[in-house]
């Protein structure tokens, strides 16, 4: 028998959460303290390493450019950032979301997800962090960030239409028929051609 899930769809429509009262206060503080992070932010466009994965580098070659792109979409960025941390604060005690709360829980918790690691440095692979290192308490505050996003992904998936037949047929190596000059769709030779 599978342990019952924390989130999962409603039949009705919406979300049930299920969360004991310590991860609901967890979750009520932890949007408050990324939000003073992001109000800490100069006016200059530059970033605190714990926020690079929030905004992330579009020119890292040209900063010219890096700085228009951030001029043009760093505000709708920090606003996205913040409305979802506001959703997630407002709802953490909540026992059923609607499908745009879902959405905006699932952008506070990979924001959140993303500061901690940076914090910590984690990358692809994170380490195994045991109870005696001083980053312990933030490793079990990342991994529950990451185990409740990802129970939240699979209740979204769940929501989603079912697949359309043929689907998942496998693509021939020709999907748009012969082109010139011999090349197959992907821009190689076709076998006969070899």
């Amino acid at each position: 028998m599978s342990p019952r899930r924390r989130i999962s769809r409603n039949r009705r429509g919406g979300f049930e959460v299920r969360l004991p009262a310590e991860e609901r206060s967890l979750l009520a503080s932890l949007p408050g303290q990324l939000e003073r992070l992001l109000d800490s932010l100069p006016g200059s466009g530059e970033r605190p390493d714990a926020l690079r994965r929030l905004f992330p580098v579009a020119y890292a070659r040209d900063a010219d450019a890096e700085a228009a792109y951030a001029a043009l979409v760093g505000g709708d960025l920090l606003d996205h950032h913040r409305e979802a941390l506001a959703v997630l604060a407002q709802t953490a005690d909540a026992t059923r979301l609607s499908d745009e709360e879902a959405e905006a829980w699932l952008a506070a918790l990979n924001d959140l997800r993303l500061v901690v690691g940076t914090s910590m440095g984690i990358d692809e692979d994170p380490p195994e962090i045991g109870e005696d290192d001083p980053r312990y308490a933030e490793w079990v505050c990342y991994s529950y960030l990451s185990f409740l996003q990802g129970e939240l992904v699979d209740a979204l998936m769940g929501a989603l239409p079912p697949p359309v037949p043929g689907a998942d047929d496998e693509v021939p190596d020709d999907p748009w028929g012969e082109l010139p000059g011999g090349l197959r769709w992907d821009g190689t030779s076709r076998p006969e051609d070899e």
